[in-house]
């Protein structure tokens, strides 16, 4: 009865005495918060313990009870004091109650209240008297023991940089699935995208290639343009009018606006600091050449990029709004990847009489590959994969092109893998892969878009998904008694440097006829020969010799790719162990898993036949400590290119 009413939208602003509409017969006057009391005109209400203690006396003599509440007081102090003497008994208690509430808040800021800036910055400092030296531990030097003491992610960070110096500089072409861009603050989305920039960090020039298919028709259905008759709506059914293409420009905006938000921040994110995205002007990047490193990027897309060309079906019927990849800008895409940029293509591209087309992102990601000869494409799944029912089941860590080419075959044929659709997904990516691959992209992969999914395929032996590599081992056979010649003119420079043991022809053609002699003959030239030969007292032990390459193959991986296809033949052979004698090579095995032993451990016959006078290096490797599998797939990621 003494307060009036409370005026509107007093719980959002101001003081509060501007939140009083005032109904005393006297005016009110500039009242002020301090001293325990509130003065308001002719009434002088004092604060009970609690708001007395809430109220600060700071004042401002322009507004009326303009002081300042201390951290964790309640603008409505004013009003509690009025309550907390009014003639109703009710009102009296509840006013005392909620009194008591703010002292509690008031009470738990007290001690942020009280803490000095000097006693911040002393609890931040590191005082001298607080060092004390002691000397170290004495700790074993054995593999083991040093993964314990530093964790596992010193050897995941040492495997990974001889990649990391491989991917440098090398263009990528990823395929942005259409299911993940259903949501685009997804954190599948983002996590993907995250690892792409990480990639981009480490020096990889990648294109991304997004597929809006999916948008396209889901917003087609909602606003029923195409599929007549319930036919479901495709891109060859929907027509070529102004509303369509309307749609498909606004599609193709949203989802580039909102991808570049998301790299954008997860740039800064990665790289720490204030990085620029959006497109790229070359007087903007002059302008800005003291502040950016070469390590900052922007994201660049323009539909000038992809040409297209109308769609048209055997019998000459038109595709409607479906086009073609008719040219891509490769001269453009390469001079943004070399200012850093991330370049981002959309499935649209311009016909010549300036008409709007949507292309396949698969085929365009394909064209995109096979033109810039990719070092990589990349589509990711929707977690479907290739597993070898032979090896109970165990996921298909390398798949050559060859065997890829028969399984497309086989599949078409099997009516239960064409009617899965998750199958046909598949299908179609090894066929897009196998025509990559074909003109001139060295790498394709098959993996899901899981977080850090990329980053394992790339960067690790073992890798996440399928790897999808060329014919490697074509030409790679056992040697017969036509291969002897080939055979001797390889390993004779060897020979004469005193690199090799000197073989006769009787010794090559005998190792031939019993199988031990392997020979890589490409267009009637030897490119390496290598033997396995095996012991009779020791029946899970075999030995690596005449193993050579031609010099003109040499530091192009064709060693790797023959010391892995005996490898695969040693496990088929149910070795476990191979060992081999060298005097000059030792650091190209130890670097292949091969370890230094004594002579003590070979195999009695070969100990006694060993020759004392050459101080040959004895090198043992367990086949049984990495599977055949992860081995063939290392030999397929360190080659680079054979020629």
């Amino acid at each position: 009865e003494h307060l009036g009413r409370i005026a509107p939208g007093a719980m959002a602003t101001g003081p509060a005495a501007a939140f009083l509409e005032p109904r005393w017969p006297t005016p009110i006057r500039r009242g002020t918060v301090g001293g325990g009391s509130v003065r308001t005109g002719a009434a002088d209400w004092p604060l009970p313990p609690p708001l007395s203690a809430i109220a600060s006396p700071r004042c401002d003599e322009r507004e009326p009870f303009a002081g300042r509440f201390r951290s964790g007081a309640c603008f409505a102090a004013p009003l509690l004091c009025a309550l907390t003497s009014s003639s109703s008994r009710r009102v009296r208690r509840r006013a005392a109650a909620l009194s008591r509430r703010l002292l509690g808040r008031v009470r738990r800021h007290a001690t942020r209240d009280r803490l000095q800036d000097t006693e911040i910055r002393a609890a931040m400092q590191l005082p001298p008297e607080a060092l004390e030296i002691v000397p170290g531990e004495e700790v074993a030097v054995g593999r083991d023991s040093r993964i314990d003491l530093r964790g596992t992610w010193l050897n995941l960070f040492r495997n990974s940089a001889p990649y990391i110096a491989m991917f440098r500089n090398t263009v990528m072409v990823f395929h942005i699935p259409g299911h993940l861009l259903n949501d685009t603050r997804s954190a599948e989305l983002e996590g993907l995208l995250g690892d792409i920039t990480l990639c981009t960090l480490l020096g990889v020039k990648p294109v991304l290639v997004v597929a809006i298919e999916g948008r396209i028709l889901q917003r087609a259905t909602a606003e029923g343009l195409g599929g007549e008759g319930g036919a479901p709506v495709t891109l060859q059914s929907l027509p070529y009018e102004d509303d369509v293409l309307r749609m498909v420009k606004e599609e193709v905006g949203i989802v580039l606006a909102e991808l570049e938000g998301v790299l954008g921040r997860l740039g800064r994110y990665v790289q720490g600091r204030r990085r620029s995205v959006g497109p790229s002007p070359a007087v903007e990047k002059a302008a800005d050449a003291d502040d950016e490193d070469e390590t900052s990027f922007h994201v660049y897309a323009s539909s000038m990029l992809v040409s297209a060309a109308p769609f048209r079906t055997t019998d000459g019927v038109a595709g409607g709004l479906l086009g073609r990849v008719y040219k891509v800008d490769v001269q453009q895409i390469r001079r943004r990847l070399q200012d850093n940029d991330l370049v981002v293509l959309m499935p649209v591209g311009t016909c010549a009489g300036g008409d709007v087309r949507c292309v396949s992102s698969e085929q365009l990601a394909t064209e995109v590959a096979k033109q810039m000869k990719a070092a990589k494409l990349v589509f990711f799944t929707r977690g479907q994969h290739f597993v070898d029912t032979r090896r109970r089941g165990l996921p298909v860590a390398t798949i050559q092109v060859k065997d890829a080419s028969e399984w497309v075959k086989y599949a078409k044929e099997k009516p239960e893998i064409l009617q899965d659709e998750l199958a046909r997904e598949l299908l179609s990516y090894v066929e897009l892969l196998i025509e990559a691959l074909a003109s001139g992209t060295r790498r394709g992969h098959l993996l899901d878009s899981m977080q850090g999914s990329l980053l394992q395929e790339l960067y690790t032996t073992d890798g996440r998904g399928t790897l999808v590599s060329q014919d490697l081992y074509d030409g790679l056979r056992l040697a017969d008694a036509s291969d002897v010649g080939g055979i001797l003119g390889l390993t004779m420079p060897l020979v004469e440097k005193g690199l090799l043991k000197k073989r006769s022809g009787y010794e090559v053609e005998r190792s031939c006829s019993s199988r031990e002699m392997f020979v890589w003959k490409r267009d009637d030239q030897t490119l390496g020969c290598a033997s396995l030969e095996c012991f009779d007292d020791a029946p899970d032990m075999a030995e690596l010799g005449c193993f050579v390459v031609s010099e003109a193959c040499r530091g192009k991986g064709h060693g790797t790719v023959l010391l892995a296809y005996i490898e695969r033949v040693a496990v088929l052979q149910g070795l476990r162990t191979i060992f081999l004698l060298t005097t000059q090579t030792m650091q190209w095995f130890e670097e292949r898993g091969f370890r230094s032993t004594s002579v003590d451990k070979l195999p009695e016959c070969k100990r006694k036949s060993y020759d004392v006078t050459r101080s040959s290096k004895v090198y043992m490797k367990n086949l049984d400590e990495i599977p055949s599998s992860v081995m063939e797939r290392f030999s397929f990621v360190e080659v680079d290119t054979l020629e």
